[in-house]
C-alpha cells in the first residue's frame, strides 16, 4: 500500500485515484483544523487546501509527516481567507488576533458536555496561533516538532506558546459568567475536555 508521500507524488502526476485516497486519509484532520475557526467557510477551505497540495511543487521536509505538510497549507489558506475577510490596512497577525474577532462566536462543532462547549468558546477567543497549537496537540496528537513545521517557528517557541495557550484558556474560562462549579470542572479538566472534543468532530455536523 502506498504511503501518503507516494500518493501525493502520484496525484501530482495525474493519478486521480491516488488523490482520492490521499484526501480520504487526511480529510478529517483538515476538517478538524477548520471547523472551530472558519465555521461557515469550512467546505471551501478544505477544497482549497487539497487543491493547493496537488498544484504545489514545493519539496516536503524530511523531518515532518505529510499530515504536517497538509496542515501547514491549511493554515496558510486560513490566514489568507481571514485577511481577505478583515480587509484591514494592518495585516492580520495570528499571534494577536483571534477567530472570534474575525468570524464571531458560532462554531459547527457538536459538543456533548457543557465543559466542551465552554472550551470551544474559549478557544475562539484566544490568539489564532495559540488556538491552533492547542488543537494540533490535543486533537491531532502531533509532536512539538511537527507543530513547529506547521507554524513555521522553532520547536522551543511551540513549547512556550503551548504553556501560554493553556494559561490563556484558563483566563478566558475564568472570565466567563458561568456557575463556579462548572467553571472549576472545565479549568481543572482542561486537557481531558480538549481531548474529548476530538470525538465530536464530524464532517457533517448538521
Amino acid at each position: 500500500m502506498a504511503n501518503d508521500v507516494e500518493l501525493l507524488r502520484q496525484w501530482r502526476d495525474g493519478d486521480n485515484e491516488a488523490g482520492n485516497e490521499l484526501v480520504r486519509r487526511n480529510f478529517m484532520s483538515v476538517y478538524r483544523f477548520f471547523v472551530n475557526k472558519a465555521s461557515e467557510d469550512v467546505d471551501d477551505l478544505i477544497q482549497r487546501t487539497f487543491l493547493a497540495c496537488v498544484e504545489g511543487r514545493d519539496r516536503l521536509r524530511e523531518d515532518a509527516s505529510l499530515k504536517a505538510y497538509i496542515l501547514g497549507i491549511a493554515r496558510n489558506q486560513l490566514l489568507m481567507h481571514m485577511r481577505r475577510r478583515e480587509r484591514r490596512e494592518t495585516p492580520f497577525g495570528p499571534e494577536e488576533m483571534s477567530v472570534a474577532s474575525v468570524y464571531g462566536s458560532p462554531s459547527r462543532v457538536m459538543a456533548d458536555r457543557e465543559e466542551e462547549k465552554l472550551l470551544l468558546q474559549a478557544l475562539r477567543q484566544i490568539p489564532l496561533d495559540l488556538q491552533t497549537i492547542v488543537e494540533l496537540y490535543y486533537w491531532e496528537q502531533l509532536p512539538v516538532g511537527e507543530i513547529a513545521v506547521i507554524l513555521e517557528v522553532p520547536a522551543g517557541t511551540v513549547k512556550s506558546r503551548l504553556y501560554r495557550a493553556r494559561d490563556a484558556l484558563r483566563e478566558q474560562l475564568g472570565a466567563m459568567d458561568i456557575p463556579a462549579q462548572l467553571q472549576r470542572t472545565t479549568i481543572e479538566g482542561l486537557e481531558h475536555w480538549a481531548r474529548a472534543l476530538r470525538d465530536n468532530m464530524r464532517s457533517d455536523p448538521g
